[in-house]
């Protein structure tokens, strides 16, 4: 609206209407336009942290984020950025001279006559009938409100409260082009400019973002659709504009997956579903496409013969799949998406997500061919994708197997993740949720050149490092070795028994974030630890967290938010993490470990220590081959509301003396929702008297 009375452009700077608007990258302050804050291609990692805090003004807010470290160059990958978008919705506020929260309905809700949707939660909750918010804890099975969360400072990221009629309308103006009846609220031109690809998401563009939409296919369709996480609601819009189709699901239950499964159901029901299969016809002689067709290409014989009245199809070594009639002699094989066979008299032709191809049908006196094993990857894609794989610079390795026809990856130190065809070259990674993936990257001539991890914080690379069976060998030395070197490196265990209690003064930069803190933690032995954190940003106080353990119980006091009591997996791994002693104790609990090899830690060759535990969640320890000391630990950390595991690791340098004891005064975290985390220990000192209360619940 706004660019249709050219009161902006999409490719202005920021800076032309916020002059506080500045970047930390210099290239990025320099070329940044409207249209990067829109679609996503600013390079900063999701950096909501001070916007939960609800301490900082729209401005400060904006500030704050342009002091944090991107993760890329501009508009060289996909990061969703709230604060990036807002600052586009403070842009038009400036040129409209009108505030966004009356800017909106004014233009938007009035000429659609949307009279149930707010632009605050304060005004929701005037209304005769709003909803509360809930959150379901998979542990104790126990459902739970949560307080709204007041985001007025980011409201353009998505401060809109709206219900079913309402969100109607809205739909009928985006199918419509831009238009409310017959009165048309945005240019042709300008619609069309809103619903275009803006940045892709994938290589290929398959999935790219818009101004403000994902875009996406369905069945050769254009999907159009956006949705939306707040404490305690779930939301998704998706439509099919060429069709006029469209839908909004709206959640009361934190973190809902229900959108993107609902999306193929409602297209399929009202589209039709073009593979849905029927039952053969009556004249159709299923006999007749008993048989063996020869695969000339992968150098195996595809039998089809009848087995318990229905048609099936077998190929060595892989399940029997039950053919489903379509039509004719066109059928669809049970339990893989996209493979379709159509018979004639003289041969079979296969469809396939690969490629599709025609099979001679053979004499039952025919020669057999040597099954060569390449058959693997024409009912399973994954299968090619077997090998390892390194991020830039080799500090990271994964690897994909081939687990009895099952293709996994495997990260160190997270459960197996297998790898199912979403669409060529995309393949999911079950049971991590759509918004995870693994998308295949080829050199010009086709050939696997590595993959890209997309995950909602980004994509990140990784290049093909050889074939999973010819690793290196196994070092010839023992778990227990190492953690015994590691030990006598630390201090030796006289030195490290001789503290009974810690505390510790520290400051920590969120990097990628534009946060600051610092802090103080507590521990004692057996197992009791507090942590409490003042974070900081543009120069103010903006949050506080607590943490805490006492040897059975622990959880999270938030300044913003509601507190967190630890269950299930989180409280076993608080176990075992919260051991004043840590390597000294490390068989509790323990099943197995062993040394799985050498990777590269920095500059810093170190030994591969995967440990498995009866309870807590694995760990693996990088420890140096030089020094035993401990250089990384990766593990992964649990959620009690969610199936989704996070992966985290941390980095441990700059180790210095104290009391005896070698202790490491620098840590670097990384994981995916805050990005890296660097800690600078400032004081430490042992054998202190600390307050039981440190280690209780906190009260607000």
């Amino acid at each position: 609206m706004s660019i249709d009375e050219g009161k902006l452009a999409l490719d202005d700077s920021p800076k032309k209407y916020l002059p506080y608007f500045k970047m930390q990258d210099p290239e990025t302050d320099k070329n940044i336009t409207v249209r990067d804050l829109m679609d996503h291609s600013s390079g900063l990692n999701r950096t909501d942290l001070a916007m939960i805090t609800g301490k900082l003004n729209r401005a400060e807010l904006i500030q704050a984020v342009g002091q944090a470290k991107p993760m890329a160059k501009l508009r060289e990958k996909f990061f969703y950025q709230n604060i990036m978008f807002t600052a586009a919705g403070e842009i038009v506020s400036t040129v409209q001279k009108t505030p966004w929260e009356l800017f909106v309905p004014r233009r938007i809700f009035t000429p659609l006559g949307m009279k149930n949707s707010t632009m605050s939660m304060k005004d929701m909750e005037k209304a005769k009938d709003f909803s509360f918010g809930y959150e379901y804890n998979f542990d104790t099975k126990a459902t739970r409100r949560l307080p709204f969360r007041d985001i007025d400072e980011v409201a353009p990221a998505g401060s809109i409260n709206s219900s079913a009629n309402d969100m109607a309308k809205w739909l009928q103006f985006v199918l419509a082009g831009g238009q409310a009846g017959s009165k048309r609220l945005v240019s042709e031109a300008s619609y069309q400019e809103w619903i275009k690809p803006q940045m892709k998401m994938t290589p290929n563009g398959k999935v790219s973002y818009g101004l403000g939409w994902f875009l996406q296919e369905w069945n050769g369709m254009k999907v159009v659709q956006h949705g939306g996480n707040i404490d305690g609601f779930n939301s998704l819009v998706a439509m099919i504009p060429e069709k006029k189709l469209g839908f909004v699901m709206l959640t009361n239950v934190s973190g809902s997956s229900l959108g993107s499964e609902l999306m193929p159901v409602v297209w399929k029901n009202i589209l039709g579903d073009p593979d849905a299969g029927k039952t053969a016809s009556a004249g159709t002689n299923l006999e007749k496409e008993v048989g063996k067709y020869r695969l000339e290409a992968a150098g195996f014989d595809v039998e089809v013969k009848m087995q318990d009245g229905k048609l099936v199809t077998i190929v060595p070594g892989q399940p029997t799949y039950t053919l489903e009639n379509v039509k004719e002699r066109r059928y669809k094989l049970t339990g893989v998406d996209g493979f379709y066979i159509t018979f004639s008299d003289k041969d079979a032709y296969l469809e396939q997500p690969q490629g599709n191809y025609s099979l001679p049908k053979i004499a039952a006196d025919a020669n057999k061919k040597e099954v060569k094993g390449a058959w693997k990857k024409w009912l399973n894609p994954a299968m090619e994708l077997v090998g390892k794989y390194q991020t830039p610079g080799a500090k990271m390795t994964v690897e994909i197997k081939d687990d009895a026809g099952k293709v996994t990856l495997n990260v160190t130190g997270q459960q197996p993740y297998e790898l199912k065809e979403r669409s060529k070259d995309v393949f999911s990674a079950l049971p991590l949720p759509d918004t995870y993936s693994l998308k295949v990257r080829r050199d010009a001539s086709g050939k696997l050149e590595g993959l890209i991890m997309v995950q909602p914080e980004g994509e990140f690379p990784l290049n093909y490092a050889g074939a999973a069976d010819k690793g290196p060998e196994k070092p010839k030395i023992s778990a227990e070795e190492v953690i015994t070197k590691t030990i006598d490196a630390l201090g030796g265990a006289e030195a490290l028994k001789s503290a009974t209690s810690r505390q510790v003064k520290f400051e920590i930069d969120f990097e990628n974030q534009g946060v600051k803190g610092f802090g103080t933690s507590y521990a004692k032995v057996p197992n009791m630890t507090g942590t409490h954190t003042t974070l900081t940003a543009v120069g103010k106080e903006i949050a506080t967290i607590d943490e805490y353990f006492d040897g059975t119980a622990g959880g999270e006091f938030f300044s913003f938010a509601p507190s967190d009591t630890y269950t299930g997996q989180r409280l076993e791994d608080a176990r075992l993490q919260n051991d004043f002693y840590g390597y000294l104790n490390w068989k509790t609990g323990l099943k197995s470990a062993e040394v799985t090899g050498t990777e590269k830690v920095g500059d810093e060759e170190a030994y591969v220590v995967v440990a498995k535990y009866e309870k807590a969640s694995d760990m693996t320890h990088y420890i140096s081959t030089k020094t035993f000391l401990p250089l990384k630990v990766t593990t992964l950390v649990s959620s009690s509301t969610s199936s989704q595991k996070t992966p985290i690791s941390q980095m441990y340098s700059d180790y210095r003396m104290v009391d005896g004891v070698m202790t490491a005064f620098k840590t670097v975290s990384d994981n995916p929702g805050m990005g890296t985390v660097v800690t600078y220990v400032k004081e430490v000192k042992n054998n202190v008297t600390i307050p039981e209360t440190v280690f209780k619940p906190k009260t607000k």
